[in-house]
């Protein structure tokens, strides 16, 4: 339920309510009142409470946290090894079925695509092939791995 991951993740975080309250924009009492259910935030809070909670904006919406305890790095490894080993359609769709926050995530893709590249998905139509082809050349070369 909401509450609990307002409360866990503050707990989490080591924030008081007041300091929440006080991020967020609203008196202490009015966060009290989210934390114990009997008021529910507004979509206005939704993303300052994700930033301060450090989970999604998801996860405060739909009141369950996501997240495991799996170190990030870890669990980037493990995600590259299973992506050498399955065929695009189906990484992808599994993707699909277990990303929650799909715009998020599709919106991060194209932050770090244009962060890396100059350009992103929305902008491949007017990038030159050469252009194109570059990026996935040095995309393909940062990919390789040590067989062993």
């Amino acid at each position: 339920m909401l509450k609990d991951v307002l409360k866990l993740r503050r707990e989490v975080q080591n924030l008081k309510q007041s300091e929440v309250a006080e991020f967020v924009g609203v008196t202490p009492q009015t966060y009290m009142k989210w934390e114990n259910g009997k008021n529910e935030p507004k979509a206005s809070n939704i993303k300052k409470l994700a930033e301060i909670l450090k989970i999604s904006e998801s996860e405060i919406c739909q009141g369950i946290i996501f997240s495991s305890n799996m170190n990030p790095l870890d669990f980037m490894k493990k995600v590259a090894l299973f992506k050498n080993y399955l065929d695009d359609v189906t990484f992808t769709s599994i993707l699909f079925d277990c990303i929650q926050d799909k715009d998020g995530f599709l919106n991060e893709l194209e932050r770090t695509m244009k962060k890396h590249h100059k350009f992103g998905v929305d902008d491949l139509d007017k990038v030159p092939d050469e252009d194109k082809y570059a990026a996935l050349e040095m995309t393909k070369i940062e990919n390789q791995i040590d067989p062993l």
